[in-house]
């Protein structure tokens, strides 16, 4: 199994998505998918992995400065200030 470090993209919508990776997140960004005010918010983060195997589902949130965060969440990274002002955190969910 070949290491590489892979980009994954959580939606900024105030709902938890799951993605399917192998490591921890390693660093966070803030991005746009489109151009002009209607364009998401995205938080991309990075991770180790691989393109030949399954990693382990896992469940993101991305909340905003002052949003409560879910009392058993795991910090992953804050991003950069955007070109909106905006900060974003991205945090970990536990499975139950």
């Amino acid at each position: 199994m070949t290491r590489r470090m892979l980009r994954h993209q959580i939606y900024v919508t105030g709902t938890p998505q799951v993605r399917n990776i192998h490591s921890d997140p390693v660093h966070v960004e803030a991005a746009r998918i489109g151009v002009g005010q209607e364009a998401p918010h995205v938080v991309d983060f990075w991770a180790e992995g691989s393109l030949e195997a399954d990693g382990t589902d896992r469940t993101f949130l991305v909340v905003g400065t002052g949003q409560p965060i879910p009392e058993d969440a795991r910090w992953w990274g804050t991003t950069g200030r955007t070109a909106d002002n905006l900060v974003w955190h991205l945090y970990e969910i536990p499975q139950t």
